[in-house]
């Protein structure tokens, strides 16, 4: 089992606002309704994890499972660019390795990090 202690996301929060201009003096701002988040959480140690068949699985809440897989390096990437549209999101991590505890080839996936949530305006 990978251990799921080294998992706790964190977020930030990229987005823009666009106005409207001119005209008779009537028009305002039209706020944006999606935008561009980053989701970031701590490197998982564990060898499995940071080699080829590991990596993060990202869950948001409305939205397909978002893979983050290893690529090369000393390790798995920590971070991943969604867009979402305003609204409340519930977001968790797990980490994955293509090797099972035994050293056999059916592949593991830690517990979730904790839920975090996130507010997108």
């Amino acid at each position: 089992m990978i251990d799921a202690r080294f998992i706790s996301a964190a977020v930030f929060l990229a987005a823009g606002l666009s106005a409207c201009g001119g005209g008779a003096g009537e028009s305002s701002p039209t706020p944006v309704t999606t935008h561009s988040v980053t989701l970031a959480w701590q490197q998982n140690r564990e060898s499995g994890v940071n080699r080829e068949g590991g990596g993060y699985q990202v869950s948001i809440s409305g939205q397909p499972t978002i893979v983050v897989p290893y690529t090369a390096g000393p390790a798995a990437p920590t971070s991943t660019m969604v867009l979402l549209d305003s609204g409340s999101y519930t977001v968790t991590v797990r980490a994955f390795a293509a090797l099972d505890p035994q050293g056999g080839n059916s592949g593991s996936v830690s517990a979730p990090s904790q839920p975090l949530t996130v507010n997108v305006p």
